[in-house]
C-alpha cells in the first residue's frame, strides 16, 4: 500500500470527519495520523477502494470515540461542552441553528447529553460507550430524549413553517424526487446517507429512493446468487436510517430499493431475481406501467384506491415479509407492490417509482399522503 497515496486521497475528509466528533482541529489532525498508520499497517491489501473508504472512516469514529473517553469527565454537563459545536453542525440555516441550541438548553443534562450525541454522528451503541451504559438502555433514553427534543425544538419554530422531508436518495437523479416532493406543502431537504441519523431528530418524515445497485443479500441472510452491483457498507447504513426512523414514528416512505430496505430492516428477504420465480426476464417489471390492487383496509387502499396503474424499474421482490409489516398492494402475477405497518401512523414501501411521470395520478395520490401524514407529525409536536 502507498501510504503517501493513502493521506492524500483521503486526509481531508477524515480530517473533517474527526473533527465533527471531537470539535478540536489539532486533535483531528493528531487522530487522523493515527488513523492513517493503523491503515498501514492493519488494512487487508486487496480491499477495494469503496470498502477501503468506509474501513477508514470506521477506524476514525472509534479514534474519536476512545479520545473523547480518555478525556471524559465525571459530569455531562462537561461532556457537553467537548460536543456542543458539533450539535448544530448539520442545520441548514441560522435560525435553524438557533432553535437547535435553545431547545437543547430545555432539556435536562442527560437527555441533553443524548441527543448532542446523536447530532455529533453517534448512534445508540457509541453513546452507550460514552456514557458507560448498555446499548439497549442508551437507545431507550435515546428516544426519549428526542421526543423531548422534537417538542421543544417544534415550540421555537415558526407557527405554519411547512414540515421537513429528509430525502436519501442514492439514485443517479435525486432531482426527480426532489421536484415530485417539492409539489407539496413541505421542505424537502436531500441528505448524505451518513449524515441522515442526525438530522432525523428535526425532521418530520423520511424518504428512500431507488438505486441501480441491489441490496447486498448477506443482509438477509442469503449468498449473492443475482443481486447486481451490491454494497454492503451502504445498506448497512440505509438499513441503520430506516429502523431509527420507524422507532420514532415518524413518516417513512420506501421507494423501490427504499420499499425492499424497509423489508430487510424488519427482518425480511428478497428474491434476488424475478428469474428466480418461474417470472422468465420479468418483462412486465422492467418498463412500462402495469396495474395494481390494493387491499382492503390498508393505507394504501385509502390512498389510491383498490386499483391503480403504476411504473415500474425493477428485477428484484419482496419474498419473506419482514416482522410487523403487512402486504397491502400486489400486481396482477401476485408480485408484492406495497408493503405497511399498520401499527405506525405511516409506514409504507412501494416497488412502483412513484416520483415518476408516469405514475401520473398514483403518484400524486402517494405523495399527498405523505404530506398529510408529515403535517400531522410536525403538529403532534
Amino acid at each position: 500500500m502507498d501510504l503517501d497515496l493513502l493521506i492524500a486521497t483521503h486526509r481531508r475528509p477524515i480530517e473533517r470527519h474527526l473533527r465533527r466528533y471531537v470539535g478540536d482541529a489539532g486533535l483531528a489532525e493528531d487522530l487522523a495520523q493515527e488513523v492513517f498508520l493503523r491503515a498501514w499497517l492493519h488494512v487487508p491489501r486487496d480491499i477495494s477502494e469503496e470498502r477501503q473508504r468506509a474501513w477508514l472512516f470506521r477506524v476514525a469514529r472509534n479514534a474519536a470515540i476512545d479520545a473523547l473517553r480518555a478525556r471524559r469527565p465525571h459530569d455531562d454537563t462537561a461532556l457537553l461542552d467537548g460536543l456542543g459545536a458539533a450539535a448544530a453542525a448539520p442545520a441548514e440555516d441560522h435560525d435553524e441553528r438557533l432553535a437547535i441550541e435553545a431547545a437543547l438548553a430545555q432539556l435536562p443534562a442527560r437527555e441533553r447529553a443524548l441527543v448532542t450525541l446523536q447530532f455529533a454522528g453517534f448512534g445508540p451503541t457509541d453513546a452507550a460507550r460514552l456514557l458507560q451504559t448498555t446499548p439497549e438502555a442508551a437507545r431507550k433514553r435515546l428516544t426519549r430524549a428526542r421526543e423531548r427534543f422534537r417538542v421543544a425544538y417544534a415550540g421555537l419554530r415558526p407557527a405554519g413553517e411547512p414540515p421537513l422531508v429528509l430525502l436519501v436518495a442514492r439514485d443517479d437523479n435525486p432531482e426527480i424526487y426532489e421536484g415530485w416532493l417539492g409539489a407539496g406543502d413541505v421542505r424537502v431537504r436531500r441528505v448524505a446517507p451518513e449524515d441522515a441519523s442526525r438530522q432525523l431528530a428535526t425532521a418530520h418524515a423520511l424518504v428512500l429512493t431507488g438505486d441501480t445497485h441491489d441490496v447486498h443479500p448477506a443482509i438477509y441472510g442469503q449468498p449473492i446468487r443475482a443481486a447486481r452491483n451490491p454494497r454492503i457498507e451502504a445498506d448497512r447504513t440505509d438499513v441503520a436510517i430506516v429502523r431509527e426512523a420507524l422507532a420514532t414514528r415518524m413518516p417513512v416512505l420506501g421507494i423501490c430499493r427504499g420499499h425492499q430496505l424497509i423489508n430487510v430492516a424488519r427482518g425480511g428477504s428478497l428474491h434476488q431475481d424475478l428469474s428466480e420465480i418461474g417470472h422468465g426476464d420479468g418483462e412486465e417489471h422492467s418498463e412500462g406501467t402495469h396495474a395494481i390492487g390494493s387491499r382492503r383496509e390498508t393505507l394504501s387502499r385509502r390512498m389510491l384506491g383498490a386499483h391503480a396503474a403504476v411504473p415500474t424499474l425493477h428485477h428484484q421482490a419482496v419474498d419473506r415479509l419482514g416482522r410487523g409489516l403487512t402486504v397491502a398492494s400486489t400486481s396482477r402475477d401476485g408480485l408484492i407492490e406495497a408493503i405497511e405497518d399498520p401499527r405506525l401512523p405511516f409506514a409504507v414501501g412501494v416497488q412502483w417509482h412513484a416520483e415518476l411521470p408516469e405514475a401520473s395520478e398514483a403518484g400524486r395520490l402517494l405523495r399527498d399522503g405523505l404530506v398529510e401524514a408529515a403535517h400531522k407529525h410536525a403538529l403532534a409536536a
